[in-house]
C-alpha cells in the first residue's frame, strides 16, 4: 500500500479497505467510511448515480466507454488513472465491461497493493433487484440473475479476505429451472465453489440469520433485505464475523427511531415549495437526538465517525445551516384533493374502501384512478417506523400531514442518509430512464446506518488479521 495512501487513512481512522460494487449513490459505503473501511474502487453503471457517488465522496471517475475501443488515446486515458492515488475510483459503466486485469493493475499502481501478498479486505455489492424483487415480473432466467457472479470474479481476483453481498427478500423463493427457490441456493452455491481458487464459505445460508431488517439498526423504515458474508477459506480459522446484534426495538438497548424522529426537525415546506436553510434545535428525546447529530455530521466516537467529508465543505458544498434536496414536489389539483381524503395510517385503497363502505365514494370516485394498488399513496404515522423506502416512493410515501408526497431529503432521512450527501440529477425522472432521479437512488440505496452495522462486525471479524 502506498505510503500517501496509508497516510490519509490514519488521518481519517480508516482501518481497512474495500472495493464498492453496483455501488448505487453510495449508502453502503457510507456506512462502511464509519465504521473506518475505505472504498478504493467503485462501479456504477447509472449516469446521476454515478455523479451523486462522485462529488459526495469526491471519488475520480473512470468513463469506461471511453476505454472501449483500443486506440493510443484510450490507452492514454486508462493509464491516466493508474498513478499514484489516495482518491476513490469511480468506474462509470458496465460491470461485466470491467476486465479483473484492470482492476488488478489499478490496485498496484494507484494504491500499491498487489494481490499476491497483500488485498483489500472485502468485496461488496448489490446486484440490480429488479428480476428478484417481489414485485417484479420475476422472469425466470433473466440475464440479470447471474449480475451477482461479477462479485465473486473481481473478488477471487484480488483475493479479498471477505465477501458481502446484498439484495431483497424475493431472492428466497425466485424460481431456476423450474424450481421455486433454486436460485438462492444456485447463488450460494455459486459463493462456495470449491474447484476455482481462491475459494470462499458462507457464514450462514440460514434466511433467519441473512436477513436483517433496517429498524433494528437505527434506520427508521421496516426494510427487509438481505446478506450474504463470505470468507477467504485460507482465513476462516482467524475471521470469525457475527452477523449483528440487534440494538433497537421493544426491550433491546434503544427504541426504534421513528418517522419524528427521522424528519421532524425538517424545516416544513408545503406542496411545491422548497427550502436550503437548516435550523438548529435542542432535544429532549435522546434517541432522536443522537439519530440528528448522525444526520448533520456531528457524531464522532472511539467506533463511528459521521464528520462531515472536509471537500464538502472547502467547496461550499454544505455548511452548517444549509440542507439541500429538501423540495417538496407539486401535485395537480385533483391529486390534492384525493390526498385530502387519506388520513393517518391510510393507503389510498384503503382511503377508497372507507369512502365506499360509508356511501360516500361516488362523489369521490373522479379522484381515483381505475386501478388502485395497495402500495400507493400511503400516509405515513408520526409516532412509528416508516415502512419500506423503494424507488417508486414518490408515488407511494406520504408525509404524516401534509397533504403532499415526501420530499427527496425526507426519503434520505427515512433512509439514514446525512444530510450533507449531495444527490445529483433531475428531482423527478420517468421510471425506467436510465437516468435516475433522486427518488429512484435513494429507494434503491442500501441504508448507510444498516451498512455501517454489518461494516463494524467485518472490522471486528477482521481484527486477528495484521
Amino acid at each position: 500500500m502506498n505510503d500517501s495512501l496509508v497516510e490519509r487513512m490514519a488521518n481519517e481512522c480508516m482501518t481497512r479497505t474495500s472495493i464498492d460494487l453496483f455501488s448505487g449513490p453510495g449508502g453502503l459505503c457510507t456506512g462502511f467510511k464509519w465504521a473506518g473501511i475505505l472504498p478504493l474502487i467503485a462501479v456504477e453503471w447509472t449516469d446521476t448515480t454515478a455523479q451523486t457517488y462522485s462529488v459526495t465522496h469526491n471519488a475520480d471517475v473512470l468513463e469506461l466507454a471511453r476505454i472501449e475501443e483500443n486506440t493510443k488515446e484510450s490507452q492514454e486515458y486508462l493509464y491516466s488513472f493508474m498513478h499514484e492515488s489516495t482518491k476513490t475510483l469511480l468506474i462509470h459503466g458496465d460491470i461485466n465491461k470491467v476486465s479483473s486485469k484492470m482492476v488488478k493493475e489499478l490496485l498496484l499502481l494507484r494504491y500499491g497493493i498487489n494481490s499476491s501478498d497483500e488485498t483489500v479486505d472485502v468485496v461488496s455489492g448489490g446486484a440490480p433487484c429488479e428480476s428478484f424483487s417481489l414485485a417484479g415480473t420475476r422472469t425466470e432466467n433473466d440475464e440479470r440473475d447471474d449480475l451477482f457472479s461479477n462479485i465473486i470474479r473481481i473478488a477471487r481476483t484480488v483475493n479479498t479476505k471477505m465477501i458481502l453481498f446484498e439484495n431483497v427478500k424475493g431472492m428466497f423463493s425466485k424460481a431456476k429451472n423450474g424450481k421455486r427457490g433454486a436460485l438462492f441456493d444456485y447463488i450460494c452455491d455459486t459463493f462456495e465453489d470449491k474447484n476455482v481458487s481462491p475459494s470462499y464459505k458462507l457464514v450462514s445460508r440460514e434466511q433467519d440469520t441473512i436477513l436483517l431488517r433496517a429498524c433494528d439498526y437505527g434506520v427508521p423504515q421496516l426494510r427487509e433485505r438481505l446478506f450474504l458474508v463470505a470468507v477467504n477459506t485460507k482465513l476462516t480459522d482467524m475471521v470469525k464475523f457475527t452477523y449483528p446484534e440487534k440494538e433497537y426495538g421493544p426491550g433491546r438497548k434503544y427504541p426504534y427511531l421513528t418517522v419524528q424522529d427521522a424528519i421532524g426537525d425538517l424545516p416544513k415546506v408545503e406542496m411545491g415549495e422548497e427550502t436550503t436553510h437548516y435550523r438548529k434545535r435542542k432535544y429532549k428525546n435522546k434517541n432522536r437526538e443522537h439519530f440528528i447529530s448522525i444526520m448533520r455530521g456531528q457524531y464522532k466516537s472511539d467506533e463511528m465517525n459521521t464528520i462531515i467529508p472536509k471537500h464538502l465543505i472547502e467547496k461550499g458544498l454544505f455548511k452548517e445551516n444549509s440542507i439541500s434536496s429538501h423540495k417538496a414536489p407539486g401535485h395537480i389539483k385533483r391529486k390534492q384533493e384525493l390526498l385530502a381524503l387519506i388520513k393517518e395510517k391510510e393507503s389510498m385503497k384503503m382511503a377508497f374502501e372507507r369512502l365506499t363502505k360509508e356511501g360516500t365514494i361516488k362523489k369521490y370516485r373522479h379522484l381515483f384512478p381505475n386501478t388502485i394498488y395497495s402500495s400507493r399513496n400511503r400516509r405515513l404515522v408520526k409516532t412509528e417506523i416508516s415502512f419500506t423506502v423503494t424507488s417508486h416512493c414518490l408515488d407511494e410515501i406520504l408525509h404524516p400531514y401534509l397533504n403532499r408526497a415526501i420530499s427527496p431529503r425526507e426519503a434520505a432521512r427515512l433512509q439514514s442518509f446525512p444530510d450533507w450527501y449531495q444527490f445529483a440529477g433531475p428531482y423527478v425522472q420517468f421510471h425506467g430512464d436510465k437516468v435516475q432521479d433522486r427518488y429512484e437512488q435513494i429507494g434503491d440505496a442500501i441504508p448507510p446506518l444498516l451498512a455501517y452495522a454489518l461494516a463494524r462486525e467485518i472490522i471486528k471479524a477482521l481484527q486477528n488479521i495484521k
